[in-house]
């Protein structure tokens, strides 16, 4: 087998002189007792333990930092998010419930957004859910046409997974009622044939997206620095940017690398490519994932699909979902091709990150992760699955015989939990979403995520969420799953470094690791459910650096 995953370490010029952090509960680690002092220097940590060693390792000159009584924890890593989707649906009409409470008011929140429209600009919604609209059904064409018929009218489902267009914008993408379904995606018709307006997943999605107006890249930046501002301000480190090029295409990746080279990345940012692209640029940039940290950036591998949403009833299961009893969702890949892209991005020295929510899709990627292996791949490749949702026991053992790993979709129990018991897939299944404990009782490395902007950005809402298991309506759902705080920690912290191949850099606050760590208001290792559900973040350091300070 080749080399194993390369390590990524990265350290910003920093000043000289050392702080000392002290006057707080300061945890190196999750499972460590806390400690009195750290010295920070030249951005990292000299000195984890007493206030006297601290001292005697910082020299003379050394600043005083004075924690007052608050926390410190390892920064915090947010495992998969869209950093700049996130931050350009500020300027998308909000279609989200409850505010929109039917189809009526969707229809007026997009005319808002069309009476200020410049240009070739297309009216972009973004956020609508079935199931908490009044209709309980998908907008359609005909509905976006009494918006407009001259001008493209899109709006996004909640999920992500899918989009309806009106008719003109329909027809500047080139979809028409003669055309067949695209590969990963479908058309939806109505009971006559006719399109509806609903494109089911990606492949159909990008049909629509492709042809929208690009944004420019001054756009990008700002809606980058504004998700990894929010990102610090909820002490984030780190961030995983999973599908780079889903709004900006291919120009995506070069706003990061622009960022990065002007110095306009406060927070460490791990990148994964939208698969398509990575594969197109591979020919021309063979050490694309290989080349190592650029800034703050640092470019890892490459995201496919395997399925869709359980809400959206795309995801691929083994059995049908309660309220669909004709429908198992569908696999986005065959199996041998699946296998042969993550070929491609193993021997190129890359991670794969395959989104599988579904049972029957998560055992599809088990299956192709081991295949891959067992052809000769990577020894320490650490190709993840993105949400997990629905994974057995025997499917998280057998994830980690091929070497891999996860990321864990916990916000899905609060936000879905309800739905997914009462309407998706019923009680016993809904019960054993996102199987934490089992995660960790079989030894799997995990993150966990918020998908923002598919829910809020914030890790520390996350870890409540995978300790209490609550769901919006207040029910505790699977409780054998629950967390302790100390093992959510972890996962955020540790073991989401480890899925970026930076054990041995960040993750702990231990001497000669990067100075990444986030100061809270409470330790959150002591604290109440209630507690956990409003914790502040004081301040947040990147390398040494004060990012965010409250």
């Amino acid at each position: 087998t080749g080399a194993g995953l390369r390590q990524r370490t990265h350290t910003r010029g920093i000043a000289v002189a050392a702080t000392i952090i002290t006057n707080g509960i300061i945890r190196t680690d999750a499972f460590a007792e806390p400690v009195e002092a750290l010295t920070v220097s030249r951005g990292r940590i000299l000195a984890a333990g007493s206030r006297d060693e601290a001292e005697a390792v910082a020299g003379s000159g050394a600043q005083i930092h004075d924690l007052k009584g608050a926390s410190v924890i390892p920064g915090l890593v947010e495992s998969h998010v869209h950093p700049i989707f996130y931050g350009l649906t500020r300027n998308w009409a909000d279609c989200r419930s409850p505010l929109n409470r039917d189809i009526a008011d969707v229809q007026k929140t997009l005319r808002a957004t069309l009476r200020n429209l410049t240009g070739n600009a297309w009216v972009r919604g973004w956020g609508y859910d079935d199931t908490l609209l009044f209709e309980n059904r998908h907008p359609t064409r005909d509905d976006l046409d009494a918006v407009s018929t001259d001008v493209p009218v899109i709006v996004s489902h909640i999920s992500g997974h899918f989009v309806v267009a009106n008719t003109k914008a329909m027809e500047v993408a080139g979809v028409t009622e003669e055309m067949s379904d695209p590969a990963e995606g479908r058309l939806v018709r109505d009971g006559n044939g006719k399109l509806t307006g609903l494109m089911w997943e990606l492949g159909a999605v990008n049909l629509i997206m492709d042809a929208a107006p690009k944004p420019r890249e001054s756009e990008l930046q700002d809606a980058a620095v504004h998700a990894l501002s929010t990102a610090a301000s909820r002490g984030m480190t780190s961030v995983h940017d999973l599908g780079i090029g889903l709004m900006g295409g291919a120009m995506e990746l070069e706003t990061w690398e622009h960022l990065a080279d002007a110095d306009r990345i406060p927070i460490r940012v791990i990148g994964y490519l939208r698969g398509d692209y990575a594969t197109d640029l591979l020919d021309a940039r063979p050490d694309l994932f290989t080349a190592g940290p650029r800034g703050n950036f640092d470019l890892m591998g490459a995201k496919y699909w395997a399925d869709g949403s359980i809400q959206g009833l795309s995801a691929a299961l083994t059995q049908p979902y309660s309220c669909a009893q004709e429908s198992c969702g569908d696999l986005l890949f065959e199996f041998d091709h699946l296998v042969n892209l993550v070929k491609t991005i193993d021997a190129a020295g890359g991670q794969c990150a395959v989104h599988a929510n579904g049972d029957r899709a998560i055992r599809t990627v088990v299956d192709a992760f081991a295949e891959v292996k067992k052809d000769g791949g990577r020894s320490d490749s650490r190709h993840r699955i993105e949400h997990l949702q629905m994974a057995s026991a025997n499917d998280i053992e057998d994830l980690i015989a091929a070497g891999g790993a996860a990321s864990v979709f916990a916000n899905h129990i609060y936000y879905w939990g309800d739905r997914h018991r009462d309407i998706f897939i019923g009680e016993e299944r809904a019960s054993r979403i996102e199987p934490l404990a089992d995660a960790v009782s079989k030894g799997l490395h995990f993150g966990l995520h918020s998908d923002c902007p598919i829910t809020p950005m914030d890790s520390l809402r996350t870890l409540w969420t995978a300790v209490t298991r609550e769901t919006s309506s207040g029910v505790t759902l699977g409780p054998e799953q629950r967390l302790t705080p100390a093992q959510a920690l972890h996962s955020l912290t540790a073991d989401s470094a480890w899925l970026a191949g930076a054990e041995g850099t960040r993750g702990t606050l231990l001497p000669g690791m990067d100075a990444d760590l986030a100061v809270l208001d409470r330790d959150i290792l002591h604290s109440n459910s209630a507690e956990l559900a409003d914790v502040g973040v004081v301040g947040t350091m990147v390398g040494g650096e004060w990012v965010f300070t409250a």
